[in-house]
């Protein structure tokens, strides 16, 4: 696994999907592989320059002008403990299902929404860790709205996700789950720069 930091430097306003497929650039020999990378936007904002924390399977390659290496890549390996504790930061997606009104019947007639209350915010993520590390503290940073234009099939769909940005401390109760977790990445939109769990040392 690899981690790298990379600057995009971009004249005009990129929402996250878009800069999804950008990425893509930096693996130009796994263009027809499935996505093997996981992201985060470290300055919020969605245009102009970018500063982009990457993980990835494959060891990226700058193969386009619009890129800029800052740091990495760095080769790692997960050093991480069962009973140590672990500051971490997390942007992702907390959603529940409901039912649909509209009545689709695709995912067994249900579609994902944003939760809103922190609580349930709170303990979406304590359930996506249950198994593996237990939340000691946690602060919820920023919430974003993120806008996205997606052209699927030839038709433009725009949309936007709800995001919330979390740091705090855990405890690791299951070293080898945690780490599976990490480079699977939590929760849903992941292609939206969601999911990238990141440890430092208490």
């Amino acid at each position: 696994m690899y981690f790298s930091r990379w600057l995009l430097k971009s004249k005009r306003p990129i929402d996250s999907y878009q800069l999804h497929r950008k990425i893509w650039q930096l693996f130009p020999d796994k263009a027809d592989d499935e996505r093997s990378f996981l992201f985060r936007v470290e300055n919020k904002q969605q245009n102009c320059e970018q500063i982009i924390l990457l993980q990835s399977v494959y060891q990226p390659k700058t193969t386009s002008n619009e890129f800029l290496l800052l740091n990495g890549p760095k080769e790692i390996d997960y050093d991480i403990k069962s009973e140590n504790s672990y500051r971490f930061m997390l942007r992702a997606n907390p959603t529940k299902k409901i039912k649909d009104k509209n009545g689709k019947t695709k995912n067994q007639g249900k579609v994902r929404v944003p939760l809103i209350d922190e609580d349930e915010i709170v303990a979406w993520l304590k359930r996506q860790l249950s198994d593996c590390a237990e939340i000691e503290d946690v602060k919820l940073l920023q919430k974003d709205l993120i806008r996205f234009h997606k052209n699927k099939k030839g038709e433009n769909h725009v949309g936007k996700i709800q995001t919330v940005t979390f740091m705090g401390i855990l405890t690791v109760t299951n070293s080898d789950l945690l780490i599976n977790k990490i480079m699977k990445g939590l929760g849903p939109a992941k292609s939206f720069g969601c999911g990238l769990l990141t440890l430092a040392k208490t």
